[in-house]
Order: structure tokens, then C-alpha cells, then sequence
């Protein structure tokens, strides 16, 4: 285990101890795939689905506790947990589920530990705003994920099908060791006609949408790529005032804002560019990090902005749709799936220009 990861651990679980010190109690108990993540680094899952962990964690004011059966036990450890020699292993057999409590019982006592649902806002908000040692994760990985995809979408051919390309997408991020939670790919018109257009086995005519989610210890990667086989100039006028809606989203993740005005804001851009009530048929994504939607920009979310979040905006018009990852820096805003190697459209807003993917061309001629 590297020192960076053990003490981005440690410093976390501090943070939980402050929690647990404030609400009187003498332990909080962790079940959650992302809050296992969020604290260990690793992923807690059996199946990449579960959004609950295979073991227990629990936190007290001295210690920290793995609580698993002997099928996970040595995995866990070992692989998940990178031997973390700050983390005490409590087994149980498999078949015995029972005893899993009575061990529980035994290190803190029920009425003096806090269950993570809780306290979940406290969490919710220490674990959105990501640790360096995260930032460094998150930025990795997105660039990872963003060259994969866009070197599969500007080498399409027509005929591919969806599945064939969701295969492709997936080879390639697992052989990449990243998880892909999410492929979303809708040809021509089914492109235009759903906004989360799972994939179903048409073949490629002209225009592609291709949306991912990945994921890697336990951080969550979003972004979005279109391509079009041959020109079509109605697709992308529709590209290129999407990605003015993604640019004042993103121009207003300002540290202080509400994330409620940013949304508002965005639903202004799409009346400028013509498009009025165009966000009604789809959300616009949000606050991201441990979670693909850790929230939802919306006219109620009124979460106040903060330095080290991470985004992901994804406005669409009629299959047209934008998506980029960015984090937000003391400095900057940076868009971590930007690689330089696709098709842009640079976009003002008030009086800033800024570098927004567009469909990119195959045959341009």
C-alpha cells in the first residue's frame, strides 16, 4: 500500500471520528459499495452492480474493523484493501451469517453505533469533495477513458451494430482495468428518439451517440461522444448549440454559487440558442464523484458549490448531447476528459472562450 493511499485513509477516517464524536456515539458501521470506496479505495462489490458492499466496515474512535466471511476475507484484504495494516480483520464463516452481529456486539455496542444512513448527509459531504489523492484518480482515469472512446468513435465504420460497439467500448476499458457501469448508444434515429438510448443491436447507418460511465476504485468517470459518418448539417447546428448550453453550465461552477442557479442558467441558454423547454425531456447530470449522480441539478437542489467537486453536466437537444467530467480547482475549472485529440467548437460566454467536444466527421469531404 502507498503512503498516499494510506494516508488519504487515515485522514478520512478522522474525519469519520470527528462525526462520530459529535453525535455522542462510539462507532458508525459502513455497508455502502460507495462509501467503502470512498474510504478504502477499493471496491467492495461481488457483482459491479451491487450498491452495497460484501462486507462491514466499522469505524470507532481507536480502531477500524473489517467484518466479512472467510470466502472474502483473504480477496478483500489483500486486493481491495492493499493490506492495509491500519485495518483490523474480523472473519466469520459463511454458512454462520448470524455471528456476523454478535462480532459487531462484541466491538461496539448497538445503542452506541451510528448506521452510515445516519449520518449520510455528513458523509455525503466529505466524500463529494475529493482528497487530492482522488483528484489524482479521477483525473487519470478520465483521460484514460476519453482516448478509448473517442479512438473507437472516429473509426467507425457503417453496418457496426450497437452491440458490436458496446462489446468494443467494453474490451477495451476492462483491458484498460476500468469498470464500464454505463454504455449508452443510440444509431441515427433512435439517437433522436430516446435520451438514454440502451443499446439494442441496430446497425449504423450515419450518426452515432455514444455515453459511458466508468468507473475505478469506486471513482465515476461520465462523458459523451457523437460521430457522424458523413456531414449533416441540421445534426450539427444542433451539436454546436448544445455545446453552448454545456458552456454555461460549466462557466457558472463557481465556488459559493447554488447549484440550483447554475441549473437555471443553463435552462436560459437553451431558450437562447432556440431550443426553449428542450432540458424537460432529459436531466442535465450534476454533482458526480463516488456516485454517477451524486446530485442532480435542478430547480430545488440548492447545494452550494465547493473547491474539489467534481461535475458533469450533459445537456441534449434532439440527439444531440454534450458531457465532459470537469473538477473544480482552487485555480480553474479543468476538464479532465478533455484530450485535444477530437473535433471542438469553441463557445463565448461572457466573454470567456471555451473548448467544447463536437461530432466529429469521418468523411469530411
Amino acid at each position: 500500500m502507498s503512503i498516499e493511499r494510506l494516508n488519504d485513509f487515515r485522514s478520512k477516517v478522522q474525519d469519520l471520528r470527528d462525526i462520530i464524536k459529535s453525535k455522542n456515539a462510539e462507532g458508525l458501521k459502513i455497508d455502502s459499495q460507495k462509501n467503502f470506496s470512498y474510504l478504502t479505495g477499493g471496491n467492495g462489490y461481488i457483482g459491479i452492480a451491487s450498491t452495497n458492499s460484501c462486507a462491514t466496515l466499522i469505524v470507532t474512535l481507536d480502531g477500524f474493523y473489517l467484518i466479512v466471511n472467510n470466502i472474502e476475507c483473504q480477496r478483500l484484504y489483500e486486493e481491495q484493501l492493499y493490506k492495509n495494516i491500519d485495518v483490523v480483520i474480523v472473519e466469520y464463516p459463511w454458512n454462520e451469517g448470524s455471528k456476523k452481529q454478535e462480532l459487531i456486539s462484541q466491538i461496539v455496542e448497538e445503542t452506541k453505533l451510528l448506521d452510515e444512513a445516519e449520518v449520510a448527509d455528513e458523509i455525503s459531504s466529505l466524500r463529494t469533495k475529493l482528497s487530492d489523492h482522488n483528484k489524482e484518480e479521477l483525473r487519470i482515469l478520465c483521460k484514460e477513458s476519453a482516448i478509448i472512446v473517442e479512438n473507437i468513435c472516429k473509426d467507425l465504420n457503417a453496418d457496426i451494430t450497437e452491440n458490436e460497439l458496446a462489446g468494443e467500448i467494453s474490451k477495451r476499458l476492462w483491458e484498460a482495468n476500468i469498470e464500464p457501469i454505463t454504455i449508452l448508444i443510440g444509431f441515427d434515429e433512435r439517437a433522436e428518439k430516446y435520451r438514454h438510448p440502451v443499446f439494442v443491436g441496430n446497425k449504423l447507418k450515419n450518426y452515432a451517440l455514444v455515453a459511458v460511465c466508468t468507473r475505478r476504485n469506486g471513482l465515476i468517470c461520465s462523458l459523451t461522444r457523437n460521430v457522424l459518418l458523413t456531414s449533416d448539417d441540421k445534426m450539427i447546428d444542433k451539436h454546436e448549440k448544445c455545446a453552448y448550453v454545456d458552456a454555461v453550465f460549466t462557466s457558472n461552477i463557481v465556488a459559493g454559487e447554488k447549484l440550483s442557479d447554475v441549473f437555471l442558467k443553463g435552462v436560459s441558454a437553451y431558450e437562447e440558442v432556440g431550443y426553449e423547454g428542450e432540458y424537460k425531456h432529459h436531466h442535465q447530470g450534476g454533482l458526480t464523484g463516488f456516485m454517477a449522480r451524486e446530485i442532480k441539478a435542478n430547480v430545488d437542489t440548492h447545494h452550494l458549490i465547493r473547491v474539489g467537486e467534481a461535475y458533469a453536466f450533459n445537456p441534449s437537444i434532439q440527439g444531440a448531447k454534450t458531457e465532459d467530467t470537469v473538477l473544480l480547482t482552487d485555480n480553474e475549472l479543468e476538464v479532465l476528459t478533455y484530450t485535444g485529440n477530437y473535433s471542438y467548437v469553441e463557445v463565448e460566454v461572457d466573454g470567456i472562450t471555451h473548448i467544447k467536444p463536437t461530432v466529429y466527421v469521418v468523411n469530411k469531404k
